[in-house]
């Protein structure tokens, strides 16, 4: 194989769980007062990480909440992924057929990948340690950190890595970490196209022999 190591995202790679968080987002903030859809949630906050929330909240709304958005939406999402998550089509098979190290490094903490890779059974695929989350370093994509930091825990160059990837700040991220990636994206894939990224749609016809 020409690469030493494979990243994978996580939500939206791996686990089909973009609609599903975007659309506890929406209810929820429709519910303080700020009414949203699933589609608003998904084009502001898809790939983005908490912080891009609360400060949509600070900005819009005109007074202070008497809880935390976030502990709350962590606790309700919990449920959530436990009775509705499942894996992204082809993805359990393509991980089978990766024959060098692999990882997973997410915007998210990891307590939610824990749940959202062992609610799917695709835990059984990645150590603890081979699973890296941008709060181990306060630095989310789109900067590069969270990639080249997963290289070096990994002992790889980041020359012999690729990043697979869902998300625009996911796919900065990479390309700020000069690291060769794919973009999985079953729909609007042209904003990728027209950024110069390269594009899948379907696990089965991916091959990065």
């Amino acid at each position: 194989m020409k690469y030493e190591l494979v990243i994978f995202d996580c939500d939206g790679t791996l686990v089909d769980s973009e609609p599903l968080t975007n659309g506890l987002i929406a209810v929820m903030m429709t519910e303080i007062g700020l009414p949203m859809t699933l589609d608003d949630s998904l084009r502001l906050f898809k790939g983005k990480s908490f912080t891009d929330i609360t400060n949509y909240i600070d900005d819009n709304l005109d007074h202070a909440l008497e809880f935390s958005f976030e502990e709350s939406f962590r606790q309700r999402s919990q449920i959530l992924f436990e009775a509705e998550l499942k894996a992204i089509d082809g993805a359990e098979e393509f991980i089978q057929k990766v024959n060098c190290k692999k990882c997973v490094a997410s915007n998210g903490p990891k307590r939610k990948m824990e749940t959202t890779l062992s609610v799917t059974g695709l835990d059984k695929y990645f150590l603890p340690e081979e699973i890296f989350s941008a709060y181990d370093i306060n630095v989310w994509k789109p900067e590069p950190d969270l990639f080249l930091y997963a290289c070096r825990q990994m002992n790889v160059s980041p020359d012999k890595a690729l990043i697979i990837e869902d998300t625009m700040s996911g796919a900065m991220a990479a390309r700020n970490a000069n690291i060769e990636n794919f973009i999985f994206c079953a729909e609007d894939a042209q904003q990728f196209i027209d950024a110069g990224f390269r594009t899948f749609s379907d696990y089965n016809l991916l091959q990065i022999d």
